[in-house]
């Protein structure tokens, strides 16, 4: 029997845009009435005829495997209320008012219209949502609901070192999830960021490393970033740059993914770690620590880098280098200060 790995991520943009939506009918009168089978809803960017092979590669990648699962959920929760698609104004304004009534986030709300939204350009049909009642409807929910949003809590400096401090750094597991925490922290990677990381992405200076990052949630064109992680002084106990070359050299990873699944029996796989098993790894960590009562997430340690760098007196050019943040609106949500009195402007007398 093969050794059972940790969750890996196997789906490529090719993958999740081919298989697409794959809406299916809930009532028998439904096919025969609507023109657009399941067959033609099949792709959520449905290929126009004539498409050469690279054309289809192109369009696949033109979309991430994390927009269109995103996409299928949302869908797949207005079918089983009983939705149809395509879609009137009228049905969407009332499935989006049927939605707020059970306690939906507006958050959530504006997503589930947007999906619907993108499926109807995909599939070259007028878009409903762009109209007045739609867009009134949403306007009304925002102006009667609270917007603010629950935010992954800050993790600091502090605890970051109680969490590495709990694992075992002489096993395998150990030596990659402290690798894999310092450097969410220190590059404040977001999860799909950290887990699409290869071998090839790191350039080795004396001073550090700078890590290439190919595509981000905020850019899907491609364009080029770079992160760039400093070396601790010599001795220093958590420096994520000594972290990741005891990691390197523990695993023997020569090439492709540097975040990989390890088996029960201790066996490195050769995908990729998924971006949940990065969830479930620090969950345990946290339990470890003692910290799991705090509510930290993978997101906490973005977060915490941006607030420790902030409260140390760090410009915000500076931080946002790392980040990779360009809203500076978005950069401030997430500046979590723990304590309302902490770093006031008020702090002189």
């Amino acid at each position: 029997m093969p050794a059972m790995h940790e969750g890996e991520a196997t789906s490529s943009n090719k993958q999740v845009v081919a298989t697409g939506v794959n809406m299916k009918r809930t009532s028998p009168q439904h096919q025969t009435t609507n023109p657009y089978t399941a067959s033609d809803m099949k792709s959520v960017t449905a290929h126009p005829e004539g498409l050469t092979s690279e054309a289809r590669r192109l369009l696949a990648e033109s979309v991430s495997p994390n927009t269109v699962r995103a996409m299928r959920a949302d869908l797949r929760v207005y079918r089983q209320s009983g939705g149809q698609l395509p879609a009137t104004e009228t049905q969407i304004a009332n499935y989006l008012s049927s939605q707020n009534a059970l306690g939906k986030k507006p958050a959530t709300l504006s997503r589930y219209a947007n999906s619907l939204h993108m499926w109807h350009r995909y599939m070259n049909l007028p878009s409903p949502v762009k109209t007045m009642a739609v867009r009134s409807v949403l306007r009304g929910i925002n102006k009667t609901r609270d917007r603010r949003q629950a935010s992954a809590p800050a993790l600091r400096l502090r605890e970051l070192h109680t969490l590495l401090d709990a694992l075992d750094r002489h096993s395998l597991h150990g030596l990659r999830d402290s690798a894999l925490f310092a450097l969410c922290f220190y590059g404040a990677f977001r999860r799909s960021e950290i887990v699409a990381m290869e071998l090839d992405d790191i350039e080795w200076r004396s001073q550090g490393i700078t890590i290439t990052l190919h595509q981000s949630k905020t850019n899907q064109g491609g364009r080029i970033e770079t992160k760039s992680i400093m070396r601790a002084p010599s001795g220093t106990r958590y420096c994520a740059v000594a972290l990741l070359e005891k990691w390197l050299r523990a695993s023997g990873i020569k090439r492709k993914a540097v975040f990989r699944g390890i088996s029960s029996k201790g066996r490195l796989s050769s995908g990729r770690l998924s971006d949940h098993t990065v969830y479930l790894r620090m969950k345990q960590g946290l339990e470890k620590a003692g910290l799991l009562e705090k509510g930290y997430s993978p997101h906490s340690f973005r977060a915490g880098f941006i607030t420790e760098a902030h409260l140390r007196g760090k410009s915000d050019i500076q931080i946002k280098r790392v980040s990779g943040h360009r809203s500076q609106n978005t950069f401030e949500r997430y500046i979590r200060i723990a304590d309302e009195f902490e770093d006031s402007a008020g702090d002189f007398f």
